[in-house]
This record gives structure tokens, sequence and C-alpha cells, in this order.
């Protein structure tokens, strides 16, 4: 894991310092704590991390590659992600990404499948409540299903979370969401 650590972790920050947007600005240290901590919340057996050796190896690569694209581009806005796409694909061709779309629009399935799903698998379908009152009620999307879960991940490992993005996007949503 080093040795992956050690040769893409410096080209995916100079990559989003040179090319990157982020509604607030971060540091590389903040990128690399939250790729860190995306990958302690998933090297954990009892959510799917296991079997041989090899086979480890190999889901390791998986979710090394998820914690990139979100430890380090999460914060970026979704033009540059779709540039930094790029970026994730290129260092983790061992990871296959479905190539119809960004790293972003793939969640690994560590329990089941053991492979990239879509978000839209995650999405639930939207329940209206006539007592909730109208700002309160969230609409699932693939957005909401997005944050949900890495909001979900983080917490459940007891780390540390930033949420940024523009105005609107569902972040406070999602927290309260999750928080009631």
């Amino acid at each position: 894991m080093w040795v992956t650590f050690d040769a893409t972790v410096d080209i995916g920050l100079a990559h989003i310092r040179e090319y990157g947007v982020e509604a607030i600005k971060t540091t590389d240290l903040q990128q690399v704590v939250s790729l860190c901590n995306f990958l302690e919340c998933f090297i954990d057996v009892d959510k799917g991390f296991k079997g041989t050796d090899e086979e480890k190896k190999k889901l390791l690569d998986h979710l090394f590659s998820f914690a990139y694209a979100w430890g380090l581009g999460g914060s970026l806005d979704t033009r540059t992600k779709e540039r930094f796409d790029t970026v994730v694909k290129d260092q983790f061709k061992a990871a296959q990404y479905p190539p119809a779309f960004t790293v972003f629009d793939y969640f690994f399935d560590l329990k089941r499948d053991k492979l990239f799903k879509p978000w839209t698998n995650r999405v639930q379908a939207f329940v209206y409540d006539k007592d909730q009152s109208f700002f309160d009620l969230m609409v699932p999307t693939t957005d909401t299903a997005k944050y949900s879960y890495c909001l979900e991940q983080l917490l459940l490992a007891e780390k540390p979370i930033f949420f940024t993005g523009g105005s609107g996007v569902g972040k406070s949503a999602v927290i309260a969401n999750k928080l009631v």
C-alpha cells in the first residue's frame, strides 16, 4: 500500500493544485488525511475486507482508488472533478472503473459483489410525508446518496468530516437528515 501511496498521491495533489477549483480552498494535508480516513473506513473485516492475501490486495486496489478519488478530489467542483477523473483512472487501471461515467459516479460494493456500482443503485424512493415541513423534505438523488454514504462511513469510523460545495447542493440537508 505504501508503494501505491508514494506513487500516486503527489500526482493527484499536483493536479488538484494546478487545475482544481474548490469552493473552499483546502490544504494538501487535509486531502491526504481525508484519503487515509476513507481508506481506514473500508479496511475492516466487518465491512467485507476479507479473503486471501491476493484477494485483499485486489480489494485494496479498488478501495484505495475510491479513497483517493473522494479523499483528494471530493472538494473539487463538478467541472474539475471530471478532469480529476482522468488522473484517478490513469493511476488506478487495476481498479477497473466502468468507463461510462466518472469515478465520482460509482461506489465500491465491498459487502456483496466486490465491484464498482453506480450511485443510482443507492438512491432510495422518495416517500412524501404530509406532516413534514416543506423545508425539511429531502428528495433522494444520486448526489444525496453519495454525500450521505460518505458522511455515514466517516461517522461510523469516528472521523472528522469537511463538507464543501456550492450553495444549494444539499450539504446541510444531508447532514441534518443523517443526524436526526
